[in-house]
């Protein structure tokens, strides 16, 4: 079954964390799901159930042996579990998340946050080492409940028991009384009410009485316009209070720890044009906090040209309640660098389900879009040469199958007349057809030089002298058929490709021509070529079968694809010739009406730069 039984019972009451922008969950200590954010389901790439809650086990995936370890031990997990995991999306994707386990002792229960960390596994990591080395404190206040949470390294600040469990009016009552005491209420509550994010040092008395200076950092989390959290940083600067190079380290640290990640947050107050943002969207932007007018307007000139229709209409799409936000665009910064920014975003609406604001965070994904377009690339040169490859494969088997017939076929005319003149005939044909056959594996070498040496890719190719060593490669085939061949083709005339390609390609046409003609009448076959300024055209007629281009058009160059019915047919020579015009950067066009013959006209493009 999808859902266990135990949670289809009653139906939950509207949660204090369902509407939370990002993936929350609260479980007991045995992992079943008693709440959760909206966030948490789509962040896992499933919908939130309508009755009741899935299991733990089935949104996330195996659990963790941290979380293992809580549902098996008897006692309630008091301390914080914060660790990284790797994940397999049901798209079978690796992601790296980041699992903060908190415990709320008051109700045995534990929140648990997950952020997708894939693109900054690194700058936490550093991030987690900073804490350690500076011995920097965190803490959290959960405002909806009036819960506070202390790290160990806070309470070793405050001198008290591993055990202790503050809440905010002792944790403000730790301040010395008088200035400092007052200075905290008053950036607390400015945090509250307005969400401003404060930096502030201050004297404590610890719980054995002692004096310490310690530096407190923190900000709110807002929603709709409430704050519902507080969290922040601790630190004890008691002893480098006197030295101010020690200050500035330490503070450099602690600013690392908290704002440790590439990701600006932004709060967009749709009825007031009001755009706010953090600290690291400025850094982001590279944009001086007092040049930001603090208006939508200032945001869309920062915007990549190309991408602002598109970037604005994404923004209006949302707060029409049509999509998510959820998309990419550029920016170009202050220095002329073109950033590639992901936007994501929640739009908050009243009763009535007018949009009243709209918050979200941009992540600078510059390396992430590098690292796509070099794999890109990679796969690109891969095809192709996967792709040549089997071009390579394909001309190897139609050549050679080619004059091996030839000889083949006059092998058995010599055995067949014992006249002398003719046998004296049939062997110098045979010798011509072994040349030929010499000068096609000579070709394929060519061709395999052709695959690791791209300098030697193209060269002027003689059409004429080429069309020569072809007809003698295949003489057998039209001495048998008799067929009246017309060339127009000046004798100087050159074309710029890859000579064994061209030759590949007026072999299987020719061979073609002789396949396919029409037993009722004398084969006539038309070549044709001329040159003009930019370009080389070669037309190859003939009298045959032809081909139902309506019928058959869209495959007439497919990889076997047959059209006439003929066993011996293979359905490759026009792959592979399409595929070499392709190669040379030329064109292949037919012409054709069936009972009337074909014409395969080739556009050779003239290299402004290249002298015949």
């Amino acid at each position: 079954m999808l859902f266990s039984s135990r949670m289809k019972i009653n139906k939950q009451p509207l949660s204090t964390i369902q509407n939370l922008p990002f993936p929350i969950v609260l479980v007991d200590k045995h992992m079943h799901i008693k709440d959760c954010s909206d966030s948490f389901y789509e962040f896992f790439g499933m919908e939130r159930p309508k009755d009741g809650y899935l299991e733990l086990e089935t949104v996330i995936g195996e659990l963790q042996q941290s979380l293992l370890k809580i549902k098996k031990n008897k006692r309630f997990q008091k301390t914080q579990v914060n660790e990284f995991i790797t994940h397999i999306t049901r798209k079978n994707e690796l992601k790296w998340y980041k699992m903060v386990l908190n415990p709320s002792p008051e109700s045995a229960h534990y929140y648990i946050y997950f952020d997708d960390v894939t693109k900054k596994k690194i700058a936490l990591d550093l991030s987690l080492q900073a804490e350690k080395t500076a011995r920097i404190g965190s803490w959290e206040v959960d405002l909806v409940n009036n819960k506070i949470f202390w790290s160990e390294m806070t309470k070793e600040i405050h001198e008290v028991p591993a055990n202790f469990v503050p809440d905010l009016e002792t944790g403000i009552n730790f301040y010395k009384e008088g200035e400092h005491r007052d200075k905290i209420i008053e950036v607390v509550s400015e945090a509250i009410e307005n969400g401003s994010p404060y930096d502030v040092e201050l004297i404590i008395v610890t719980a054995k009485g002692n004096e310490k200076w310690v530096r407190a950092i923190g900000k709110a989390e807002m929603i709709n316009g409430k704050a519902v959290r507080l969290f922040g940083v601790f630190k004890d600067i008691d002893k480098s209070k006197r030295s101010n190079d020690k200050i500035k380290v330490l503070t450099n640290r602690m600013r690392v720890a908290v704002e440790s990640s590439n990701i600006g947050i932004w709060d967009y107050d749709i009825v007031n044009n009001i755009l706010v943002w953090d600290d690291n969207m400025y850094d982001l932007y590279q944009i001086d906090r007092n040049e930001f007018s603090g208006e939508v307007a200032a945001w869309e000139q920062t915007i990549h040209p190309e991408d602002k229709e598109k970037s604005l209409k994404e923004v209006e799409l949302a707060i029409e309640g049509k999509k998510e936000f959820n998309t990419e665009f550029r920016i170009i910064t202050a220095d002329g660098t073109i950033r590639h920014i992901h936007g994501r975003g929640k739009v908050f609406r009243d009763e009535n389900g007018t949009a009243l604001r709209m918050i979200g965070a941009n992540t600078d994904v510059s390396r992430i879009k590098k690292a796509d377009n070099r794999l890109r690339q990679l796969l690109s040169t891969t095809e192709k040469q996967n792709k040549s490859l089997l071009n390579f494969a394909h001309i190897v088997s139609h050549n050679l199958r080619s004059n091996s017939s030839n000889l083949s076929m006059l092998t058995g005319m010599l055995l067949d007349n014992i006249a002398p003149a003719k046998q004296q005939r049939f062997l110098e044909m045979i010798r011509i057809s072994s040349e030929r056959l010499d000068e096609t594996v000579v070709q394929l070498n060519e061709v395999i030089k052709i695959q690791t040496d791209h300098n030697q890719k193209s060269q002027w190719v003689s059409i004429k002298t080429t069309l020569d060593n072809v007809l003698e490669s295949i003489n057998a085939h039209i001495d048998e058929i008799q067929p009246s061949i017309e060339i127009a083709v000046p004798k100087d005339l050159k074309v710029y490709g890859m000579s064994a390609y061209i030759s590949s390609i007026f072999l299987n046409l020719l061979t073609n021509s002789l396949k396919y003609r029409d037993p009722k009448k004398k084969l006539v076959i038309k070549i044709k070529a001329k040159g003009e300024i930019d370009q080389t055209v070669i037309s190859f007629q003939d009298n045959g079968k032809g081909i139902n281009l309506e019928k058959h058009g869209s495959n007439l160059f497919g990889m076997y694809k047959t059209f006439h019915g003929n066993k011996d047919a293979k359905g490759v020579g026009l792959f592979i010739s399409k595929n070499q015009m392709d190669a040379m950067n030329a064109q292949i066009v037919t012409n054709s009406k069936e009972g009337h013959g074909a014409t395969f006209t080739l556009t050779f493009p003239n290299p402004k730069n290249n002298k015949q």
